[in-house]
């Protein structure tokens, strides 16, 4: 039968449509028109093909997945839409596990998650003496935690049917190879500092999370009970049970081709499930992507799969390259591809801008970060202004802290904005906390005597050590504070300078609670709020930046007091108009629709200016890119070390700078807090500005 030939098609993209090859690889670039070029595909196997083959075409968004649904109305794919199931990887393993399970309850939530731990799989932690004795002592912590590792786990396609260590060993030098490791890592960490583990080695490890993991999943499906990641791992437990019983699909019945989108991100669970899905169905697979964009690696993806795919699916490829830009600016394409043809780890493009457009390009530089932000206001002003309908702005960074100042400076003026969750610091409970030692330090500069005076002292006892102070001590430092019934915040410090009752069940002649006073006086009387800053930065252990506990509070993740003290110079002595500044930024916060969001058209994403990281980017195009501090040490962060580090930080650069239509603005500074900056390497790399 003769092949279908579209008009709107060019070279590049007729070639992969008429290929006659089996199992393909389409690397397809951004604005390169693969959801056009990949249902034409459809089209033409449907056309040619004597037997009306069936389509299983997997997305990982709910919005990529919605618009290839929307245009399979268009006339050129009528003929095959019946034929065509288009769904997320969860969405089709959801299916799976209503099959294998009567009344599935699914536990989205963190604190669903982790009563799921508390409850239903007691059996699994009180069967390991480790995880038992821990919940005794971290009945609050411990839970999320084990939730976390169950799932990622599972991600990691650990396989609890089997349950060895020689399977734990083999995933363990799989993710070696794969750079993902560290996911891992961090566990052990956190295990540790939760008194879990008292080593950091592998076989200390395994001991305690390998039996939790095999019994766990076993009381999962015992009872029904599972979590999002469970769609895809018992979706992929039943496909292999299928094939393993020779339980092959009716003809009619059978998936004749599978086509996966975005196959750069995929996890090593993604993948197992789709290669028992097409085993059992005997489907031809077309992988499609980008290798240039693969930037999910800390959340586990591999972009070995997409480079390697005949190693690790098992079965030859023939390579589709697409080759025409048609969304960017041209000077944006050249330079975009001048940068990441310094990665080794990728296939080489020969990419062709379509437009002869050009985008503009300029830089912002500073002695500081702050020589940049007033520059950056300037141009959100004019850009919010012009009020163009449509019309979006992003300021994106590399690290959560470097937009803290544009949070509260929009919020001050009122200027529309939205901001990505990963982004709202300002909600959690250590910004909180931040939040009260700076309105007590300037209660304490109005001299005032406030009823609270106790517990705003109390307040900061519990931020001075890493943890706050146990309840039955903490209860006897405020009775002994207050039983002088102090007038001023200078005398309750005073008083709680006598205490000499225990701290942390130790007893020392009242040593911590003079040095308690110390760092409480040295914020109260800070003579600037740069000064307060900086007070609780360097005194307060409570606000440092902790590891394991990051996970729980985004604040420790990465503590922002580089830029935050910086940017709270301007305000001088002025503690009330910081302290404003920062509630309303805090209230005025709202949360822009994630990447896998079916409300992506919802009044707050169509707000002009829009904050968040690189990583949030991806797959978003805005008129005006701003780019924050492009320096060494953010692009790329100074923690990426070794190549594999080095080359994913520079497709995060890549992506973050093809995000622009017309303008791409860059800020750079000539230190960041006290430690001086030069330019990122990828500036000359790419030939930018």
């Amino acid at each position: 039968m003769n092949s279908i030939a579209p008009a709107a098609l060019d070279s590049t993209q007729l070639a992969f449509v008429h290929a006659v090859e089996t199992d393909i690889r389409l690397l397809a670039p951004a604005g390169s028109g693969k959801t056009l070029s990949l249902l034409h595909r459809c089209a033409e196997l449907f056309h040619r093909s004597e037997t009306k083959p069936s389509f299983l075409i997997v997305s990982f968004t709910r919005a990529a997945r919605d618009e290839l649904r929307a245009r399979l109305s268009e006339p050129a794919f009528a003929p095959f839409s019946t034929r065509a199931d288009i769904v997320t990887l969860n969405g089709w393993g959801h299916r799976r596990l209503r099959a294998m399970s009567t009344q599935p309850r699914l536990h989205v939530a963190e604190i669903e998650r982790a009563n799921l731990v508390r409850t239903v799989l007691a059996p699994a932690w009180s069967s390991v003496p480790e995880l038992e004795k821990g919940m005794k002592h971290q009945p609050f912590k411990l839970p999320k935690l084990l939730a976390d590792l169950l799932d990622t786990m599972k991600s990691l396609a650990f396989d609890h049917e089997d349950g060895s260590l020689a399977m734990a060993d083999q995933r363990l030098e799989s993710l070696e190879e794969l750079g993902l490791l560290s996911l891992l890592e961090d566990f052990i960490v956190k295990f540790e500092d939760l008194g879990v583990l008292d080593n950091r080695r592998w076989e200390t490890f395994l001991e305690v999370a390998l039996p939790f993991f095999n019994t766990a999943c076993m009381q999962q499906f015992a009872t029904g009970s599972f979590t999002l990641e469970d769609q895809k791992y018992g979706a992929w437990l039943d496909q292999r049970r299928q094939l393993a019983a020779g339980n092959l699909p009716t003809p009619g019945a059978r998936i004749t081709n599978i086509l996966i989108d975005e196959f750069q991100d995929i996890n090593p669970l993604d993948l197992a499930l789709i290669m028992k899905v097409a085993d059992l169905n005997q489907s031809a697979l077309t992988i499609v992507g980008d290798d240039d964009q693969a930037i999910f690696e800390w959340r586990g993806a591999a972009p070995d799969f997409i480079l390697e795919p005949d190693r690790h699916l098992g079965r030859p490829f023939k390579t589709y390259i697409l080759e025409k830009n048609y969304r960017s600016p041209r000077n944006i394409v050249e330079k975009s591809a001048r940068l990441i043809a310094h990665n080794k780890r990728r296939v080489a493009k020969n990419m062709h801008a379509v437009s002869n457009v050009e985008a503009q390009t300029f830089m912002y530089s500073g002695q500081t970060f702050l020589d940049s932000v007033e520059n950056v206001l300037d141009e959100i002003r004019s850009f919010v202004g012009k009020k163009a309908p449509g019309a979006r702005m992003a300021l994106l960074s590399r690290k959560r802290a470097q937009l803290i100042p544009y949070q509260i400076l929009l919020a001050r003026e009122d200027i529309p904005f939205c901001a990505a969750e990963d982004l709202h610091l300002f909600l959690s409970d250590t910004f909180d906390r931040l939040l009260g030692a700076l309105r007590t330090r300037t209660m304490a500069g109005l001299g005032i005597a406030v009823p609270t005076i106790v517990d705003d002292v109390m307040a900061l006892c519990n931020s001075v050590q890493r943890y706050p102070l146990r309840r039955v001590e903490a209860d006897a430092m405020a009775r002994h504070v207050r039983s002088v019934r102090p007038k001023s915040y200078d005398a309750a410090i005073a008083q709680l300078e006598t205490y000499s009752g225990p701290i942390r069940g130790q007893t020392d002649e009242g040593a911590t609670a003079a040095n308690f006073a110390i760092r409480l006086r040295k914020l109260l009387h800070a003579p600037t709020v740069r000064a307060a800053i900086e007070a609780l930065q360097t005194l307060y252990a409570g606000f440092k930046k902790d590891h394991g506990r990051g996970s729980e509070d985004i604040f420790l993740a990465d503590p922002p007091f580089a830029y935050l003290a910086e940017f709270s110079e301007t305000y001088g002595e002025d503690f009330q108009s910081f302290v404003d500044d920062l509630e309303k930024a805090k209230d005025t916060l709202v949360k822009l629709p994630g990447m896998d969001s079916d409300d992506s058209a919802s009044e707050e994403w169509k707000k002009p200016v829009h904050l968040m990281t690189a990583l949030r980017a991806k797959g978003r195009e805005f008129d005006t890119v701003v780019m924050l501090d492009v320096v060494d040490g953010i692009w790329p962060l100074r923690f990426a070390q070794t190549e594999r580090a080095i080359e994913g930080e520079r497709r995060l650069f890549y992506v973050a700078m093809t995000r622009a239509k017309k303008r791409l603005i860059l800020t750079s500074s000539g230190r960041i807090g006290d430690k001086p900056t030069i330019l990122s390497p990828y500036l000359a790399e790419a030939g930018l500005p």
